[in-house]
């Protein structure tokens, strides 16, 4: 990259009227933290039209660049991280100082375990990253707006110019229709059917604990980026994304942490264990104090922990890995989920892209063992995953790093939203509390879009 200017402007909180600025340009993207209700997180990332596009497909890498495309046989990874070493930055307060944007699928774990697929129903990219040399972050905990560039070309001078001003478009225009009923991949007794099995296997040692999860599929017309604004605000979560991308628009509320990488410091925070919110207060305070009860919900939990710190094991150094939270109850928009956080440091013969290459994808949506686990997934879910349980973010030229697990995570493709409602499956669940969960995980989407089945 050329040399990086810094421009602070007055603090924006709305950043989705800032993103809605640019949200039609060549694969922009809205990596938005949800502060006002998480506090702990307090950066939005914007960008768009990357300087090069790096995407694959199961026997392709493809990088894209002033219009001219480069094929590669390589890991896609691989391709990705030799595109990264060409651009740094000493920036060190800012979350993104230019680089990758993207998500990789959870297909492409399955690639790399050389599990064999049935074909993909949607023609998706198994990994998709812009390589961004400027973007505007905001800031909500010291409450500024920052635009970070490289070339000061005529869009950035339009865009410096609309923050300097605050003018931006109220989100307005982006009407859309639901035309059809919400429809499963799995009726009821497929999934019991498919959950018996799950369940042989754990009984017979394959296994201890397979995340299964069924796709919901609506039709839509319209603007995806209306979609997105319509579930949002009570949907809210952490690790939210909006992204354009010319073959699937992305949607994600996610509230897992897959990856995290600040200062050599890697942090992972594993979800097992839900409950539903009620409005009662007092059910409410019962719900939670079932779930800290509750040994089911903590040993699944526990289960995870142990496989992550086994997978980050491999890229961090010896004797750093801890467990810094164990079991604490987070709440998001529609349910508490029982949530721990594992930091190592990284190891000096190790680097970011090796590190996530051997977590990846992350053990929470897989379980216990991962690739066995991974194996019968492929077996009892109808579809592949593509992009759900796989993992968005950035990965910075000042070596920091963030990417969510893309759960609670909607795909329009074709006028078709996909999206997913899974849980953990052991050895004493319960099929119709288990079937119930995944409804009760995509009820607030059919909530919002006024969907009634």
């Amino acid at each position: 990259m050329n040399k990086q200017k810094q421009i602070n402007y007055d603090y924006y909180k709305k950043s989705n009227d800032i993103f809605s600025l640019i949200k039609d340009r060549d694969w922009s993207v809205f990596l938005c933290s949800n502060q006002e209700y998480f506090t702990q997180e307090r950066f939005d990332i914007i960008s768009s039209d990357p300087i090069k596009k790096v995407f694959a497909y199961q026997n392709a890498t493809i990088v894209e660049s002033n219009g001219e495309k480069k094929v590669y046989r390589d890991d896609p990874m691989k391709v990705l991280h030799l595109i990264m070493q060409n651009y740094s930055s000493k920036i060190t307060g800012l979350p993104f100082t230019g680089g990758a944007i993207g998500y990789f699928s959870y297909d492409l774990g399955n690639k790399y375990e050389s599990i064999k697929q049935e074909d993909a129903d949607e023609n998706i990219p198994l990994m998709a990253f812009g390589i961004y040399d400027w973007a505007i972050i905001i800031d909500h905990e010291l409450k500024k707006t920052t635009l970070i560039y490289s070339v000061e070309n005529e869009f950035i001078i339009k865009l410096k110019n609309h923050l300097k001003k605050k003018s931006f478009p109220v989100n307005q225009n982006n009407q859309f229709d639901i035309t059809s009923k919400c429809t499963s991949n799995l009726t009821y007794d497929d999934y019991l059917e498919r959950f018996n099995l799950i369940k042989s296997y754990i009984e017979n040692g394959d296994c201890y604990q397979v995340n299964f999860a069924q796709r919901f599929t609506l039709d839509y017309k319209g603007d995806t980026w209306g979609i997105f604004n319509k579930i949002l605000p009570s949907y809210h979560s952490p690790f939210s994304a909006y992204m354009n991308f010319p073959f699937v628009k992305i949607l994600s509320f996610s509230p897992e942490r897959f990856l995290s990488i600040k200062d050599n410091i890697v942090e992972t925070k594993p979800i097992k264990g839900t409950r539903p919110i009620s409005n009662n207060p007092h059910e409410d305070n019962i719900a939670k104090e079932e779930l800290i009860k509750s040994k089911k919900e903590k040993a699944e939990n526990l289960m995870i922990v142990d496989l992550l710190r086994n997978d980050l094991g491999r890229n961090c150094e010896y004797g750093s890995i801890i467990v810094k939270k164990l079991f604490s109850i987070e709440t998001f928009a529609n349910v508490h989920h029982l949530v721990s956080t594992i930091q190592g440091k990284m190891s000096k013969d190790s680097n970011v892209f090796k590190l996530i290459k051997g977590c990846f994808p992350g053990g929470s949506i897989t379980g216990a063992p991962k690739i066995r686990s991974m194996q019968i997934i492929n077996e009892v879910e109808p579809n592949r995953r593509s992009i759900y349980c796989g993992s968005i973010g950035y990965i910075s030229s000042n070596q920091r790093v963030d990417l969510n697990i893309a759960i609670r995570t909607v795909i329009a493709s074709n006028n078709k939203l996909h999206f997913w409602g899974g849980g953990g499956i052991v050895y004493d669940s319960d099929v119709k509390s288990e079937y119930k969960e995944t409804l009760d995980k995509i009820k607030p989407i059919l909530d919002l879009l006024g969907i009634n089945n």
